[in-house]
């Protein structure tokens, strides 16, 4: 990769040219938030092993036509994004009647951990996965530190609407956090 485009894609934007980001590259600098839109979408590990891959295949068809209209997080994110929903639409479709486990694997390397923090995690992603599609999507989006704007992009929403949705997401998982943990 040439040094201009090379630099574009590292930060995260390439401007108009023709050429894609390079697949390594950009799941090298992605990786950790796929992994995490997959433990957000689904709760069974080897199944969020399953929809990381596709969502790893989707972003690897994608980038070829990625045009830099946007920023390559962002056009990663809504890739990985409407694979997941595609994900969930076909796991609901199958509907596999599964009683909740304890396994709560994350992205994180070291899963003997059993923190505070870690146990906060696993409440809020248990929390997140309560929420409705759309509602999990602005949550994870924003906690990913998303602004409205990418989040428009991501989803199809207006801002105005981003923020709308966003607070009422927030709203919900709230109440979720306190049903279920008795948090606030």
């Amino acid at each position: 990769m040439d040094g201009k485009l090379s630099s574009n894609v590292k930060h995260g934007w390439a401007s108009n040219m023709e050429v894609s980001p390079s697949f390594e590259e950009t799941i090298a600098q992605h990786h950790k938030m796929l992994e995490k839109i997959a433990a957000t979408f689904e709760a069974d590990s080897k199944l969020q092993q399953d929809l990381l891959q596709e969502i790893l295949l989707s972003v690897w068809q994608a980038l070829e036509r990625f045009k830099g209209e946007c920023a390559v997080k962002t056009y990663v994110y809504r890739v990985a994004y409407n694979r997941a929903l595609n994900h969930v639409a076909k796991q609901s479709r199958i509907a596999l009647h599964t009683e909740f486990e304890d396994d709560y694997s994350c992205w994180q390397p070291d899963p003997e951990q059993h923190t505070k923090g870690q146990q906060q995690l696993h409440q809020l992603l248990f929390a997140i996965r309560q929420l409705p599609i759309m509602q999990r999507q602005l949550v994870t989006l924003s906690l990913d530190g998303l602004s409205y704007d990418d989040i428009s992009v991501i989803t199809g929403l207006s801002k105005n609407n981003v923020g709308v949705k966003l607070s009422r997401a927030k709203k919900a998982l709230r109440d979720v956090l306190i049903h279920n943990f008795g948090e606030k």
